[in-house]
């Protein structure tokens, strides 16, 4: 079985304090991520995605050193252990309408599992299958050349 575990990113950048929008997408940037989890306490709280950033700042022509944490992010959170099976762990996404979940232990976040994160899950499943067809067919082909032989 696939668990939250085996397909989130393990890379999660954390924000606990309040910050204007223009130090939040100075971190992102640094750091090459998307999304920044917001915390209380070191648990999961908030989060904060790029489409936050544009729809909550760029789309309202608000300014960035302006609009603070807790005006951008989208609470409450939407969290699932590292042993939520994957089917489960869509299933919340698409009920919910998120494109990220935050994998946690209930103390911290551990991961974070995404669209893209699903994508690559499926590529390197769709791979091995493929894999899987052309040994199947390979030994296939051995069994019939040492039977008809």
């Amino acid at each position: 079985m696939i668990t939250a575990r085996d397909i989130m990113s393990k890379r999660v950048i954390t924000l606990e304090s309040d910050v204007p929008a223009s130090d939040i997408a100075k971190l992102m940037d640094k750091n090459k991520v998307s999304s920044i989890i917001v915390t209380k306490d070191n648990k999961p709280y908030g989060i904060i995605s790029e489409r936050d950033m544009v729809s909550k700042v760029v789309a309202q022509n608000k300014r960035p050193a302006e609009i603070r944490t807790t005006e951008l992010m989208s609470s409450p959170l939407v969290v699932v252990s590292p042993l939520t099976p994957a089917e489960e762990v869509a299933e919340k996404m698409i009920l919910n309408k998120i494109r990220r979940i935050v994998v946690s232990d209930d103390k911290q976040a551990l991961g974070i599992v995404t669209v893209t994160d699903f994508i690559k899950h499926l590529h390197s499943m769709l791979a091995s299958e493929e894999e899987y067809n052309k040994n199947l067919y390979k030994d296939l082909i051995e069994d019939w050349e040492y039977w008809a032989s």
